[in-house]
């Protein structure tokens, strides 16, 4: 069995604005970029991180 991660909604509130910080993009300009073309390999791996915490959050796209 995985072992269970306690994280809290903060840590991945801070974690969603550090991924965006790595890509050098803001919330809309990704959203943009993932409509409008193809993502580079560092962009497709914060999309997955960033659905990811989606999820965790309760956020609804």
């Amino acid at each position: 069995m995985a072992p269970v991660i306690d994280v809290s909604r903060d840590e991945l509130i801070a974690r969603r604005t550090e991924v965006l910080c790595r890509i050098e993009l803001s919330a809309s300009e990704f959203e943009r970029a993932r409509e409008t073309r193809s993502l580079s390999s560092d962009e497709w791996e914060a999309k997955e991180e960033l659905e990811e915490i989606a999820f965790l959050l309760g956020d609804e796209d």
